[in-house]
């Protein structure tokens, strides 16, 4: 195992957060209110739908995780993965996105289809972490680099829409998640350090291509919906 300073790991993480979204056509769109309202608030729409299945992605971790009686500690995995989904259900994160979409002026959440490149992404955690060749630690890995990659994005996101939309009330999900999300990280890379004995080198790199998967997502819906709006074939 190669070990980092975890603050060396932090710090890795949030600068590739940042530059990750400072070259985001969503997110570059939105700090400068170029992006229509009627679009962020579609953006946030499909948003939403991948994160009522957030804690499926926690399941692949809990799936691949290891057995009893192993060399690895299957107590201290499990426990750091079964925090994380109490925190999802017993922190209401469901209501509180549900008031931040009315904020952003969706009447109806439930009515929210989902669109084809938010049903691949909903799907694409499962696709890639449980398939054989793939340990938990990488899981685990890709998820501790979401967490962290949260607060940064969820600072864009509040700044973007007090200066430029007019809204500033219903987003305790998103400022809820800017505090928590670096203590959320911390147990999660605590898992990989000392439950899975893991290569943070090689950990470091399954985190940073997922904050690439998050963000593309985002661009990815942006850009439908921006084809959709002009005409433009999809």
């Amino acid at each position: 195992m190669t070990s980092l300073a975890g603050s060396a790991v932090s710090a890795d993480l949030l600068a590739h957060a940042s530059g990750t979204l400072d070259d985001s056509a969503f997110f570059s769109d939105l700090r400068t209110g170029k992006a229509p309202a009627e679009m962020v608030r579609d953006v946030f729409g499909q948003y939403y739908l991948w994160r009522n299945q957030f804690h499926r992605w926690l399941g692949v971790c809990v799936v691949k995780s290891p057995a009893f009686g192993t060399e690895f500690d299957a107590s201290l995995v499990l426990t750091g993965l079964v925090e994380h989904i109490a925190e999802e259900v017993g922190g209401d994160h469901h209501g509180l996105a549900v008031r931040m979409l009315r904020a952003l002026g969706v009447r109806r959440p439930s009515s929210v289809e989902p669109l084809p490149v938010t049903a691949a992404y909903c799907a694409s955690f499962p696709a890639r972490f449980l398939a054989p060749e793939r340990d938990g630690a990488e899981a685990v890995a890709a998820l501790a680099g979401r967490e962290i990659a949260s607060p940064v994005r969820n600072r864009v996101v509040i700044d973007a829409l007090a200066e430029h939309y007019g809204v500033v009330s219903g987003l305790e999900f998103l400022t809820v998640h800017e505090t928590k999300g670096p203590g959320q990280f911390a147990a999660l890379w605590d898992v990989l350090v000392n439950g899975y004995f893991a290569d943070e080198t090689l950990m470091l790199r399954a985190a940073r291509r997922e904050i690439g998967e998050h963000v593309a997502f985002w661009d990815e819906v942006y850009a439908h919906l921006s084809r959709r709006l002009t005409g433009a074939p999809a």
